[in-house]
C-alpha cells in the first residue's frame, strides 16, 4: 500500500518530527496531488501541520491558470491553507539568460522557501517519485557524470523532503484511481521535445522489455551510489584538514600525503579544495582536473600550472599551493557567428547560432547559461570579454534604466575578486549580456524580430 511505503520512507530518512509545519508543493499533477493526499492522511498520526504552495509559472496561459484554480479548490476541500501565486518565469528567463527549466526551478524553489519562511515551516515536501529518480539517473549517465551526479535526487536536502521517492508513478496513479482523486495533466509532459520526456516515453519502455522493474532497479542503483558517495565525502572531510591548510585565497596541500591517495580521492579532494577557496569547482571540466593531477604528479619545485578562473597550482618543495585570484590581464575574444569559440581563461566554450524563431524549450543542461537576442539590432562583430572601466548597460526588467556595471555588481553582491572573471557578451561598446546574471533589455527579441541570435555558454570539454 502506498501510504505504508510513504510512512516507511519518512521514518527511514527521518524526514519529519512531531509538531513540524510542512509546506507541500502542489502543481496539480498526479505526483503532487498524491503527495498531498498521503501527507493529509498521515498528518494526525505524524502530528504535522500542512500548508499548500502553488506557483503558476505563466508558461501555458489558461491551462496553468486552470491548474491554480484546481489546487485552490482542492485546498478548500481538504481544509488546508494555501498560498497560490503567479510569476512571469518566461520574462525572468529572458532577463537572466536562463533555460526555461533552470529559470523555473530557480523561481519555484525561491517561492517555496519564501512560503516556508512566511509560515515558519520546518520542511518543504515535493512530489518526486522513483520514476523521477530513474529518469534523472539515465539523463546524467547519458551526458556523463561521476558518482555524485549519478546519486541523482536525494530523499532529503536541507529542509526539502521527498516522501514519494520510493514510490513508482504506477503506484501513484493506482492510489489516485482507487481513491477517486482527480488531478491535472500537463500536456507538455507528453511531448518528446524534452530530454526527460524522451527518456520517459522512448527509453524506459525499451529497457522494461529487458527488466520489467527497471524503474525500481535504477532508483536502487542511485541510492547505493548516494550511500557510497556520502561515505567517500565523509572520509575526505576527515583527512582534508590533516593534509591541507588555508591562508586567505590559497590552500597548501602536503604533497606526500596527497600522493598516497587513490586517483579518485585525489580528484575529489582537489575539487573540495577549489570549493574552499571560494572558486567554482563545477566550472572545471574533468579534463582540466586530470591535467592538474598530472601536473601535481610530475612537477618540479617552483613550477606553476594555470587553470581557468584565475586558479593556479604551484609546487613548493613538499607542498602544493592552490591559489584563486582574478585574471590580472583580462580577456577578449571575437566570437564566431555561427560557430564555437573557446575562452581558455574561463574554461568555457561559447556557441552561437542564428534562428528564424525562438528556440524550443529543452532540458539540455550541458550549458551553464543560454540567452537569445535580436540579431538585427547587433553590430557585425561580437566580443566575449572581461569588464572595463566605464562599462554600463540597461538591465532587462528595469524599464530601460541604465546602470554602471560596477554598481550592478555591488547590488548583486558579486565578490570583488570574481568581477574580472564575469563574462560579458558585447557588440562594440554595448553590453548585451552579463553572463549568468542579466541581459540588456535593448537587444532582446520582440514580436517583430526576424533573426534571433542564440548564445549558450558551456563547460569546455
Amino acid at each position: 500500500m502506498l501510504l505504508t511505503k510513504v510512512k516507511k520512507t519518512i521514518q527511514k530518512h527521518s524526514m519529519l518530527n512531531p509538531g513540524d509545519r510542512v509546506i507541500v508543493a502542489v502543481s496539480g499533477g498526479p505526483d503532487s496531488v498524491c503527495l498531498l493526499s498521503a501527507l493529509h492522511a498521515l498528518s494526525a498520526e505524524l502530528d504535522i501541520t500542512l500548508h499548500i504552495a502553488h506557483l503558476d509559472h505563466m508558461f501555458r496561459g489558461e491551462e496553468s491558470a486552470d491548474e491554480a484554480l484546481f489546487v485552490r479548490d482542492l485546498a478548500k476541500k481538504l481544509g488546508i491553507p494555501a498560498t497560490i501565486e503567479q510569476f512571469d518565469v518566461p520574462a525572468f528567463c529572458r532577463e537572466r539568460g536562463l533555460s526555461p527549466q533552470e529559470g523555473a526551478r530557480s523561481v519555484r524553489y525561491g517561492f517555496l522557501q519564501q512560503v516556508a519562511h512566511d509560515n515558519e515551516a520546518d520542511r518543504i515536501a515535493t512530489g518526486h517519485t522513483a520514476d523521477d529518480q530513474a529518469e534523472t539517473f539515465l539523463m546524467r549517465l547519458i551526458r556523463g557524470a561521476g558518482v555524485s551526479g549519478l546519486s541523482a535526487i536525494p530523499p532529503v536536502r536541507d529542509t526539502i523532503i521527498r516522501p514519494l521517492i520510493d514510490c513508482t508513478r504506477d503506484e501513484v496513479l493506482e492510489q489516485l484511481r482507487t481513491a477517486g482523486q482527480e488531478f491535472k495533466t500537463d500536456p507538455s509532459n507528453l511531448k518528446p521535445i524534452y530530454t526527460r520526456n524522451r527518456i520517459r516515453l522512448e527509453v524506459l519502455p525499451v529497457l522494461k522489455t529487458f527488466n520489467p522493474r527497471i524503474v525500481e532497479t535504477l532508483a536502487m542503483e542511485a541510492a547505493l551510489l548516494r550511500d557510497e558517495d556520502e561515505a567517500v565525502e565523509a572520509y575526505l572531510d576527515s583527512i582534508a584538514n590533516s593534509m591541507s591548510q588555508q591562508n586567505n585565497d590559497s590552500i597548501s596541500i602536503k604533497r606526500d600525503a596527497f600522493d598516497t591517495l587513490p586517483p579518485a580521492f585525489r580528484r575529489r579532494l582537489l575539487r573540495k579544495i577549489v570549493d574552499r577557496i571560494d572558486a567554482d569547482p563545477s566550472m572545471l571540466s574533468l579534463a582540466r582536473i586530470d591535467d592538474a593531477l598530472s601536473f601535481m604528479a610530475t612537477a618540479q619545485t617552483g613550477r606553476t600550472l594555470s587553470l581557468p578562473h584565475g586558479l593556479t597550482i604551484t609546487r613548493e618543495y613538499n607542498l602544493f599551493i592552490v591559489t584563486a585570484q582574478a585574471s590580472p590581464a583580462g580577456f577578449s575574444h571575437t566570437l564566431a557567428v555561427p560557430g564555437t569559440t573557446i575562452i581558455p581563461e574561463l574554461g568555457v566554450a561559447v556557441q552561437t547560432a542564428i534562428a528564424a524563431r525562438r528556440t524550443s524549450a529543452t532540458e539540455d543542461t550541458n550549458y551553464f547559461w543560454q540567452a537569445e537576442f535580436d540579431y538585427d539590432k547587433i553590430g557585425p562583430r561580437l566580443e566575449f570579454r572581461s569588464r572595463r572601466t566605464g562599462d554600463w548597460f540597461q538591465p532587462a526588467g528595469m524599464g530601460g534604466k541604465s546602470k554602471k556595471l560596477q554598481d550592478y555588481f555591488v547590488d548583486e553582491k558579486v565578490p570583488r575578486r570574481k568581477r574580472d572573471t564575469v563574462p560579458l557578451l558585447c557588440s562594440g561598446e554595448d553590453i548585451l549580456w552579463v553572463g549568468g546574471l542579466r541581459t540588456d533589455e535593448r537587444f532582446l527579441p520582440s514580436r517583430d524580430t526576424r533573426n534571433i541570435l542564440v548564445v549558450n555558454i558551456r563547460k569546455e570539454e
